[in-house]
């Protein structure tokens, strides 16, 4: 995948009883030997903030954005979704607006001049082996879908799935069957 083809995918409803039920991932890599990306609307319910003071790193200037679980591969993997102009040995170029980098390599500059403004923060991430993410999108698991900076930057974590299914045209409360089958049915 390159820096300008940046992707979302979007758990299907069948993922309900998963991880990754309700998820929005950002697509980083995705080549003939895998699949990488970073679930987006999925808060740890800690702070950035707090997370530099356990790490006694300060910073005045870095707002206090949630942590977001990226997924459930090396959880201990710190990073920070970020602008472009920073690049370090981990730096992944998504979009030509944001890149993404290992949180450690950035940590030393937070207070200097040319440290890159943060947009989000996480731990871990969601790999998938060769052709796997493919196999999982043909069994209906998984929807691959076109950037959307509004998606990214303008909606909040909670309404980030629900917003992605209805830029494809659907209403994710029609895909679910409310009906009690126990209910008779009046004529």
């Amino acid at each position: 995948m390159t820096a300008d083809k940046a992707k979302f995918l979007i758990a299907m409803p069948s993922l309900k009883e998963s991880i990754f039920a309700h998820s929005v991932i950002l697509m980083a890599e995705q080549t003939a030997t895998g699949a990488l990306g970073f679930i987006i609307n999925l808060p740890t319910g800690t702070g950035i903030r707090e997370a530099l003071k356990m790490m006694n790193v300060q910073s005045t200037d870095l707002p206090d954005i949630p942590i977001l679980f990226g997924g459930p591969v090396q959880t201990d993997f710190f990073w920070f979704l970020h602008s472009p102009e920073f690049s370090a040995q981990s730096t992944i170029a998504i979009h030509p607006n944001f890149a993404l980098t290992s949180a450690m390599e950035i940590i030393p500059i937070l207070n200097e001049d040319h440290c890159p403004k943060i947009f989000f923060a996480g731990v871990g991430y969601s790999g998938w082996g060769a052709e796997q993410l493919e196999r999982e999108i043909e069994e209906g698991s998984w929807w691959l879908d076109k950037f959307d900076v509004d998606l990214l930057f303008g909606t909040s974590h909670s309404n980030q799935w629900d917003k992605a299914f209805k830029t494809l045209g659907v209403d994710p409360k029609t895909l679910f069957d409310n009906s009690n089958p126990f209910d008779p049915i009046i004529n």
